[in-house]
Parts: C-alpha cells; sequence; structure tokens
C-alpha cells in the first residue's frame, strides 16, 4: 500500500498479504453511513506492506450531501470496487406504474381490452371494498414481498452481485484473506459466499449485535428466524470473529458454546487522531459565557430519547432562575436529525425559545468535530442496549473533553466508563442520577480538565496492530492446509 498513513510509533504490517475489506458504507456516504464508513477507513490508513481492496455499494451520494466530503480517495492506496445491487423491489415498482398506466387507458374500439385492465386493476393494485380480510392479506403479502426483497436489510439487494464481484475479485486479485464488516449484515452474508466459494479466511466484524438488537424491526416470525440460522451459518464458518465491545463477545458466547471461545475476540472502533486535525475551527469553550454547554452529535431515534437529559436542565435551569442561584444554566446543542416519538419541538418549546436547546442540522463529519471541540462537555445517550457502544465514544475521547453518558447501569457503555473511568454516566430511568451528573459536572466546570488516563487504549494505529496480525495468521494457518 502507499505511504500515505499519518506518522505514528507503529502500524499494521500485513507481510505482504493481499486483504479484501467487505464494507457496505464507504465514502462518499450521507451521515447516518459515518460509523460504518469509518470503521474500514481508519483500519485502512494504519496498514502497510500489503494490498487491500474494498468491495462496496456505488457512490450514489451527492457531493452536497457527504458526510465524509473531506477525505480524498484512495485514503492509503487501497483499490475500490464499487458494485450496484440488484433491486428487485424497484423493478416492481416500475412494473406496477406501467400496468397502472396502462390500465388507466379505455380505448373505445376494445371492450375486451378495457374488461381486462379493470380486472387487472383490481386484481394485483386493489383488494375490493367489500372484503376487508382479503384487503389484510394482500397488504400482508406486500409488506412479506418488500420484506424479502430487502432481506436481511436495505442492503440485500446488493449481495448477489457483490458475492459475485467478489469471488473474481478473489481470484483475479489472489486475495488471502478477507474482511466483511455489519452491519448491514448484508455484508457479512457477502463475505460468507465469497469465503465458501473460493475457500478464503473469513474475519466477520460485528460493530452491533445482529440477533437481540433493541433497534431491530421485525421482518415477520418467518425471515426473523432465517435471519438467525445466517447468523449462525456466517459466525460457523467464520475463521474469526471481531465484537466490538466485551458484553458483546460474552453474549457470542453464550448463543454459540460449542465453538472454541478463542475465534471470537474484541476490537473497538477506536479513534484516529488524524481525523482531528481542526485547523479554522472555532475556538476552544469560553469559561466566561453563561451556559455550561452540552453537545451531542448524530441520530436521535427511537429508544435512543434526550428527554431524561432535557427533563433535568429544565428542572436545574428553573431552580437557578427561580432561587435567583450564581450557578450557570445549561445549554443542550443536537447536531443532526431527530425522529422520536414526539415532537420535541413542542415538548421542549421552552427551551427552545430560552436557548437551552439548539437543534441543528445533520453536517459533515468534519465540520461535526469542529463544532463538538467548543463544547464544554459531550454527551452520549445510549439507553436500554446491554451490549452496544455508540462509535461516537471514540470521537469524544480523541477530542478529550469532558463526558457524560446517559445510559443504564447495566449497559456496555455503562460497564466501559466506569472501568475505563470515561467520564460520568447517569442512568436514564433515575431522574435524579441525572440531575445529579449535571450538578457534577457544573461543579468541575470551573477546574481544568486534565484528560483520560486510559485513552490511549482505543487509539485506533495500535488496534490496527492487532488486525494485522490476525490477518498474518490467518493467511499462513490457509497456506499450511
Amino acid at each position: 500500500m502507499a505511504s500515505a498513513t499519518p506518522t505514528r510509533t507503529q502500524s499494521g504490517d500485513l507481510g505482504g498479504r493481499r486483504v479484501l475489506f467487505i464494507a457496505y458504507f464507504f465514502p462518499p456516504t450521507i451521515s447516518t453511513g459515518v460509523p460504518g464508513s469509518m470503521r474500514t477507513v481508519k483500519f485502512l490508513r494504519y496498514l502497510h506492506n500489503g494490498e487491500c481492496h474494498v468491495l462496496t455499494g456505488p457512490a450514489e451520494t451527492r457531493e452536497q450531501d457527504n458526510a465524509l466530503a473531506h477525505l480524498s480517495l484512495p485514503v492509503n492506496g487501497e483499490v475500490i470496487h464499487r458494485v450496484a445491487p440488484w433491486d428487485i423491489f424497484k423493478k416492481l415498482l416500475g412494473m406496477r406504474q406501467a400496468l397502472k398506466g396502462l390500465a388507466r387507458r379505455e380505448p373505445a374500439s376494445s371492450n375486451h381490452s378495457e374488461s381486462l385492465a379493470q380486472s387487472t386493476q383490481t386484481s394485483v393494485f386493489k383488494a375490493t371494498a367489500e372484503d376487508t380480510d382479503t384487503r389484510s392479506h394482500f397488504q400482508r403479502l406486500k409488506d412479506f414481498i418488500y420484506d424479502l426483497c430487502y432481506f436481511p436489510d436495505q442492503a440485500g439487494p446488493w449481495i448477489f452481485p457483490a458475492a459475485r464481484a467478489g469471488k473474481k475479485l478473489v481470484r483475479d486479485r489472489n486475495i488471502d484473506v478477507i474482511f466483511a464488516t455489519g452491519s448491514p449484515w448484508s455484508g457479512l452474508i457477502t463475505g460468507y459466499m465469497i469465503s465458501k466459494a473460493t475457500g478464503k479466511p473469513l474475519i466477520v466484524d460485528f460493530r452491533d449485535p445482529w440477533m437481540d438488537n433493541p433497534f431491530h424491526q421485525s421482518k415477520g416470525r418467518f425471515l426473523d428466524g432465517w435471519a438467525g440460522k445466517l447468523e449462525r451459518k456466517v459466525v460457523e464458518h467464520a475463521a474469526a470473529v471481531s465484537l466490538n465491545t466485551e458484553p458483546l463477545r460474552k453474549a457470542f458466547l453464550a448463543r454459540y458454546p460449542e465453538m472454541n471461545p478463542e475465534r471470537f475476540f474484541v476490537m473497538p472502533n477506536g479513534y484516529d487522531l488524524s481525523d482531528f486535525n481542526l485547523a479554522g475551527s472555532p475556538a476552544p469553550p469560553d469559561k466566561e459565557r453563561p451556559y455550561v454547554d452540552l453537545y451531542h452529535a448524530g441520530f436521535l431515534y427511537g429508544v435512543r430519547d434526550p428527554a431524561p437529559l432535557l427533563d433535568a436542565i429544565r428542572l436545574l435551569n428553573q431552580k437557578v432562575t427561580e432561587e435567583g442561584q450564581q450557578e450557570k444554566q445549561f445549554r443542550f446543542t443536537q447536531i443532526g436529525e431527530v425522529q422520536l416519538a414526539y415532537d420535541i419541538k413542542k415538548r421542549y418549546k421552552d427551551l427552545l425559545e430560552s436557548g437551552a436547546l439548539k437543534l441543528e442540522p445533520a453536517r459533515p463529519y468534519k465540520e461535526c468535530l469542529a463544532e463538538l471541540a467548543t463544547a464544554d462537555a459531550v454527551v452520549n445517550i445510549q439507553p436500554f442496549t446491554e451490549s452496544q457502544v455508540p462509535s461516537k465514544l471514540y470521537d469524544y475521547l480523541a477530542l478529550n473533553k469532558p463526558m457524560i453518558s446517559i445510559t443504564p447501569d447495566n449497559g456496555a457503555l455503562s460497564v466501559l466508563v466506569r472501568q475505563k473511568e470515561l467520564g460520568l454516566c447517569a442512568d436514564p430511568s433515575c431522574p435524579d442520577d441525572v440531575v445529579s451528573v449535571l450538578r457534577e459536572l457544573r461543579q468541575q466546570h470551573g477546574s481544568e480538565f486534565t484528560g483520560y488516563a486510559n485513552r490511549r487504549e482505543f487509539d485506533i494505529a495500535d488496534i490496527a496492530v492487532n488486525l494485522a496480525e490476525k490477518f498474518r495468521t490467518l493467511s499462513s494457518a490457509e497456506t499450511q492446509q
């Protein structure tokens, strides 16, 4: 690979191996694809003395929507192979629209054609008004077809063309090892199919749990059961299974007790200091400003709800106002999309009007980092996830900012934060805990922040060394067989 890797004390030596990365998300991408994209980008930056290829989806993101526009590809001499999906559902929709157009025509010369068109329209596109059961069954059928076309996830139409291209790529480029990352889980299935066909060792990389994922939306008993069987096939076939947290590794050991525990290893997302050259960014925090400024960057949706934090901010700010306290008030800035079960602008209208809540649109990755650099403290919001740690934690660590995490006491994030002393934690189900954490943060606000003693453990340059060793070991074992 090229020598464009940022200077570090060490990086991952591939020992001449050729590696195929399977990553559905890769730049350019919208903001929701940033965590998946950056996982692959960070590894690529710190691998040398070998050859890397990336099998990914088409570059369909418009330039103005590209959240990683600051990156120049290739990032470190990798060869990028883009494959378009075979989207059957879109083709079915196109056929539906064409048939609808024919059905709307009324040719005067043919009563037969007219009746046929009406029959087709009724039977294919709408159920009869009298038969609600038929309409219900038909809707379920349409939902099943949709879910099947996008199984196991929205990247499902990419699996077969990517697998076909990947098999040819492995043979033409003499690939030694395959590394497939997910979600989307379609990438892991693609890696499995390529590895099965070529005999090359496969590492499957779980950035999230596939099964038991609290954000999972059911596709019905049949497809959910099929997903579970596919995970088992992928895991049983893989030469190694990477999990991004220790609780997730323990969950896999419990689910696959018959397998060698050494096959499962933890590889955290990590941070890359080369992403944090923020020259020309806004000024650092101003201790004289009237607020303690809290920032969160990323998508807020479903159970990832800021309500416990915003309720605590409302309570503490009211006390400052009503009791004439000399304490600073809090201000929370959300950067990114918000899709909650309630209207955040209505529920927290008072905070918006007072300036204690700011809602900003999603921004490119680099701009987000620059804005976060101005915060007094950064926030993780991660409820109801026993085995997941948000990728933004590692960006926060790189910024070396005071951090609070709103997360359950028994979750992976809480365990990691407490074990490695990575800031303050509060359980979202305990409002008093959230209030106490904010008060503690306010007390610390006037003192100098000295950083995190265990921060270096999450430097991607060091993590890449371990990954390169895995590549070398697996390829050597495959050669000896």
